[in-house]
């Protein structure tokens, strides 16, 4: 186990308050991003009344969500990977009741959704994050082989600086601040050309010293 002293402690201390005091509300952003995107051009990827048929159940999970429904959260979600499977809507509200479980610390559930994202959905986008959402779950479980396993699928270009982000809250978790900045640094350049990536990461850094 590696040793610190009190000066590094302090900082792997405010490392991970600040994520999990405010990682799952960055993540509802990102997933707010995709909702907005996917909502404009979905209609080019499936049949009308498919969609139709999508959206207005995806419309209950929202509700439901707003309302504290977490069993109805799940129902409905349970209900569109059954039905609709190949739709995008199907995967936002995997992604939504993965997010819910993973509030209320039932990282198996958490688990179940996001394992069913990253695997089935067909937007490459939704399965990387589903991947890095993946990790975390695993990270705060401290089952750190799992974690860098889902660190290090194939995934979406786009997404290189937020996989290497997510090895270094992995190494901070770990107390491997040498390992965190590397991570850190490689994902700056990754991440050369998404600002909001490199300012998150960039402020990591800061915080241990990097």
């Amino acid at each position: 186990m590696a040793h610190f002293d009190l000066n590094e402690q302090e900082q792997i201390a405010t490392v991970k308050y600040f994520w999990k005091d405010w990682g799952k509300y960055i993540a509802a952003v990102v997933i707010l991003l995709i909702l907005g995107y996917i909502g404009s051009t979905g209609y080019n990827w499936y049949n009308a009344k498919q969609s139709a048929k999508a959206a207005q159940i995806y419309a209950g999970v929202i509700t439901a969500l707003n309302n504290g429904q977490d069993a109805e959260v799940y129902k409905i979600t349970d209900q569109l990977i059954a039905d609709l499977p190949s739709t995008e809507v199907a995967a936002m509200s995997a992604m939504q009741a993965a997010k819910l479980s993973f509030t209320k610390k039932n990282y198996v559930q958490a688990e179940k959704y996001l394992l069913w994202t990253k695997d089935k959905a067909s937007d490459k986008s939704l399965q990387s994050l589903a991947a890095l959402r993946l990790a975390s779950v695993y990270i705060d479980q401290k089952k750190f082989d799992k974690a860098r396993e889902m660190l290090k699928v194939k995934h979406d270009l786009s997404f290189d600086g937020l996989f290497y982000e997510g090895r270094g809250d992995m190494y901070i978790a770990m107390g491997d601040l040498n390992k965190a900045r590397d991570a850190y640094k490689e994902g700056l350049q990754k991440a050369a050309n998404d600002p909001s990536t490199q300012q998150a990461i960039q402020m990591k850094l800061d915080i241990i010293g990097g």
